[in-house]
């Protein structure tokens, strides 16, 4: 898969897309709302590409769906640390993250992700013992060998039905948690996340 590239597999009246970007006004998200107006069933809809990188309303959507899910405020200052933050303005991207232990790295990171205090962010407090791990999905499969995060995997994709995602999960004394969901980039994908990939787009 290239640069850019939008993979569109067809099953009867159901679209499916396998893109490196799903977020709002990416081309992805016209090019589905499109096949929405023309009648057919898009996987992911336009709605499930806004919900699932927003991350409050996707970790809420998770809850409500039964996925373990970090704890999560959102603040205009106030950081309890350690913590994970996101930004939540219209340009951020939830692949954009800042895992915060220490105040003075936490203000710099905070001004960015702010754009120098201009918009609100999204922090989870996390224990200092705590291991955050992003992982790819292809279709709720998933490389990783690790049950839990196999079975989170799979709700995810029940949930937001995105082909094609990065999962960033954080694991504290054997429970794993959602913390957040980002497009999957082709150029940073395993060798192992190709594979699956490759071979899931040749069974359909």
């Amino acid at each position: 898969m290239k640069k850019g590239a939008i993979e569109i597999k067809e099953e009867g009246s159901t679209h499916y897309f396998i893109s490196e970007n799903y977020f709002y006004k990416s081309d992805t998200y016209y090019s589905v709302l499109h096949h929405e107006l023309e009648g057919f069933t898009t996987v992911p809809s336009s709605a499930d590409m806004i919900e699932a990188f927003v991350v409050p309303i996707c970790l809420e959507k998770a809850r409500r769906h039964g996925i373990p899910v970090c704890p999560w405020e959102i603040s205009y200052g106030y950081l309890p640390l350690p913590a994970i933050v996101y930004g939540i303005h219209y340009f951020s991207d939830p692949a954009d993250y800042g895992i915060l232990k220490d105040g003075e790295i936490a203000q710099e990171i905070i001004k960015h992700i702010t754009n120098a205090g201009r918009y609100p962010f999204c922090y989870q407090p996390i224990d200092r013992s705590a291991e955050v791990i992003p992982f790819v999905t292809v279709f709720g499969e998933t490389t990783i060998e690790i049950p839990q995060l196999q079975e989170m995997a799979a709700a995810v994709y029940a949930t937001f039905h995105v082909p094609l995602l990065t999962i960033v999960a954080v694991e504290s004394m054997g429970s794993y948690l959602l913390s957040s969901l980002s497009s999957a980039r082709y150029s940073k994908l395993s060798h192992e996340d190709q594979s699956l990939l490759k071979r899931t787009l040749e069974e359909c």
